[in-house]
Protein backbone atom coordinates (compact mmCIF):
# COMPACT_ATOMS: atom_id res chain seq x y z
CA UNK A 1 0.00 0.00 0.00
CA UNK A 2 2.64 1.84 0.85
CA UNK A 3 4.32 2.19 -2.46
CA UNK A 4 1.15 2.71 -4.44
CA UNK A 5 0.89 5.68 -2.11
CA UNK A 6 4.27 6.98 -2.67
CA UNK A 7 3.57 6.80 -6.45
CA UNK A 8 0.84 9.37 -6.54
CA UNK A 9 3.44 11.54 -4.84
CA UNK A 10 5.45 11.69 -7.35
CA UNK A 11 5.59 14.76 -9.29
CA UNK A 12 6.95 13.36 -12.70
CA UNK A 13 4.59 10.60 -12.56
CA UNK A 14 1.61 13.47 -12.01
CA UNK A 15 2.86 15.54 -14.36
CA UNK A 16 3.27 12.86 -17.06
CA UNK A 17 -0.14 11.79 -16.54
CA UNK A 18 -1.91 15.09 -16.91
CA UNK A 19 -0.07 15.78 -20.11
CA UNK A 20 -1.58 12.41 -21.61
CA UNK A 21 -5.17 13.42 -20.23
CA UNK A 22 -7.76 14.85 -22.55
CA UNK A 23 -9.22 16.83 -19.72
CA UNK A 24 -8.02 20.18 -18.92
CA UNK A 25 -9.49 20.19 -15.66
CA UNK A 26 -8.06 16.68 -14.52
CA UNK A 27 -4.76 18.91 -16.00
CA UNK A 28 -4.69 21.16 -13.55
CA UNK A 29 -5.38 18.84 -10.47
CA UNK A 30 -2.47 17.20 -11.56
CA UNK A 31 -0.20 19.85 -12.57
CA UNK A 32 -1.13 21.42 -9.61
CA UNK A 33 -0.90 18.17 -7.21
CA UNK A 34 3.00 17.78 -8.77
CA UNK A 35 3.73 21.48 -8.16
CA UNK A 36 2.59 20.84 -4.32
CA UNK A 37 4.94 17.73 -3.83
CA UNK A 38 7.68 18.74 -5.92
CA UNK A 39 7.84 22.21 -3.71
CA UNK A 40 7.41 19.66 -0.49
CA UNK A 41 11.09 18.71 -1.56
CA UNK A 42 14.17 19.27 0.35
CA UNK A 43 15.84 20.40 -2.65
CA UNK A 44 12.98 21.13 -5.50
CA UNK A 45 13.81 21.30 -8.79
CA UNK A 46 13.02 25.04 -10.35
CA UNK A 47 13.02 23.96 -14.03
CA UNK A 48 10.65 21.42 -13.37
CA UNK A 49 8.38 23.84 -11.37
CA UNK A 50 9.12 26.18 -13.77
CA UNK A 51 7.63 24.37 -16.34
CA UNK A 52 4.17 22.99 -14.41
CA UNK A 53 3.72 26.33 -13.76
CA UNK A 54 4.32 27.34 -17.51
CA UNK A 55 1.70 24.30 -18.62
CA UNK A 56 -1.01 24.85 -15.99
CA UNK A 57 -1.28 28.73 -16.80
CA UNK A 58 -1.38 27.86 -20.63
CA UNK A 59 -4.47 25.77 -19.56
CA UNK A 60 -6.43 28.64 -17.70
CA UNK A 61 -4.89 31.14 -20.39
CA UNK A 62 -7.16 28.88 -22.83
CA UNK A 63 -9.96 28.87 -20.60
CA UNK A 64 -9.73 32.56 -20.02
CA UNK A 65 -9.12 32.56 -16.24
CA UNK A 66 -6.78 36.00 -16.38
CA UNK A 67 -5.39 35.83 -12.97
CA UNK A 68 -4.19 32.76 -12.47
CA UNK A 69 -2.88 32.26 -15.84
CA UNK A 70 -0.85 35.31 -15.46
CA UNK A 71 -0.05 34.57 -11.80
CA UNK A 72 1.39 31.01 -13.24
CA UNK A 73 3.19 32.15 -15.85
CA UNK A 74 4.98 34.68 -13.11
CA UNK A 75 5.77 31.63 -11.17
CA UNK A 76 6.68 30.01 -13.66
CA UNK A 77 9.35 33.16 -14.49
CA UNK A 78 10.13 33.32 -10.86
CA UNK A 79 11.49 29.41 -10.45
CA UNK A 80 13.24 29.88 -14.08
CA UNK A 81 13.54 33.55 -15.52
CA UNK A 82 15.47 31.98 -18.70
CA UNK A 83 12.14 30.30 -19.58
CA UNK A 84 11.06 32.28 -22.38
CA UNK A 85 8.27 30.03 -23.58
CA UNK A 86 6.64 31.69 -19.83
CA UNK A 87 7.81 35.08 -21.18
CA UNK A 88 6.16 34.49 -24.44
CA UNK A 89 3.00 33.97 -22.75
CA UNK A 90 3.14 36.45 -20.54
CA UNK A 91 3.61 38.93 -23.16
CA UNK A 92 0.44 37.71 -25.02
CA UNK A 93 -1.36 37.67 -22.02
CA UNK A 94 -0.66 41.48 -21.83
CA UNK A 95 -2.04 41.71 -25.24
CA UNK A 96 -5.58 40.24 -24.56
CA UNK A 97 -8.31 42.95 -24.20
CA UNK A 98 -10.70 40.33 -22.67
CA UNK A 99 -8.48 40.30 -19.61
CA UNK A 100 -7.60 44.18 -19.49
CA UNK A 101 -6.52 46.97 -21.27
CA UNK A 102 -3.43 45.66 -23.06
CA UNK A 103 0.10 46.65 -21.78
CA UNK A 104 2.37 46.74 -24.49
CA UNK A 105 5.12 48.10 -23.39
CA UNK A 106 5.11 44.94 -20.47
CA UNK A 107 4.59 42.66 -23.09
CA UNK A 108 7.24 43.73 -25.52
CA UNK A 109 9.65 43.71 -22.35
CA UNK A 110 8.58 39.56 -21.88
CA UNK A 111 8.69 39.28 -25.90
CA UNK A 112 11.99 41.02 -25.95
CA UNK A 113 12.96 38.20 -23.35
CA UNK A 114 11.29 35.34 -25.14
CA UNK A 115 13.26 35.97 -28.32
CA UNK A 116 16.83 36.39 -26.10
CA UNK A 117 15.81 32.87 -24.55
CA UNK A 118 14.32 31.64 -27.61
CA UNK A 119 16.35 32.79 -30.30
CA UNK A 120 15.56 30.26 -32.92
CA UNK A 121 11.54 31.04 -32.20
CA UNK A 122 10.25 32.36 -35.08
CA UNK A 123 6.99 32.56 -33.85
CA UNK A 124 8.06 34.33 -30.40
CA UNK A 125 9.68 37.13 -32.96
CA UNK A 126 6.12 37.46 -34.94
CA UNK A 127 4.51 38.05 -31.50
CA UNK A 128 7.09 41.03 -31.05
CA UNK A 129 6.92 42.40 -34.14
CA UNK A 130 3.00 42.82 -34.02
CA UNK A 131 2.94 43.96 -30.55
CA UNK A 132 5.80 46.66 -32.20
CA UNK A 133 3.35 47.57 -34.70
CA UNK A 134 0.13 47.84 -32.20
CA UNK A 135 1.84 49.88 -30.15
CA UNK A 136 2.59 52.46 -33.03
CA UNK A 137 6.01 51.48 -34.23
CA UNK A 138 4.54 50.31 -37.62
CA UNK A 139 8.12 50.39 -40.03
CA UNK A 140 10.04 48.45 -37.31
CA UNK A 141 7.31 46.07 -36.53
CA UNK A 142 6.66 45.33 -40.58
CA UNK A 143 10.35 45.49 -41.35
CA UNK A 144 10.50 42.60 -38.29
CA UNK A 145 7.88 40.72 -40.06
CA UNK A 146 9.18 41.16 -43.86
CA UNK A 147 12.46 40.00 -43.12
CA UNK A 148 10.30 36.70 -41.07
CA UNK A 149 8.88 36.02 -43.78
CA UNK A 150 11.79 36.34 -46.59
CA UNK A 151 14.01 33.83 -44.00
CA UNK A 152 10.66 31.42 -44.66
CA UNK A 153 8.48 31.62 -41.96
CA UNK A 154 5.04 31.88 -44.06
CA UNK A 155 3.07 33.13 -41.03
CA UNK A 156 4.40 36.25 -40.72
CA UNK A 157 2.47 37.05 -44.20
CA UNK A 158 -0.95 36.59 -42.59
CA UNK A 159 0.55 38.60 -39.93
CA UNK A 160 1.34 41.59 -42.33
CA UNK A 161 -2.00 41.19 -43.78
CA UNK A 162 -3.69 41.82 -40.25
CA UNK A 163 -1.47 44.20 -38.37
CA UNK A 164 0.39 46.32 -41.60
CA UNK A 165 -2.18 46.52 -44.06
Amino acid sequence: MFNIFKKLKDPQKLAAKASRTGNSEKAVKLYSEAIKFEKEKQSPDRNFLSDMYLLRGEIYLSRGVAILSSSDFLNSIDCNPKNGIAHNDLGIWYTIEHFSTPDFVRALEHLEKATDFCPDRQDFKMNRAIVKVKMGEKDSGRQELEKLLNDGFEEAQIAIEKFCD
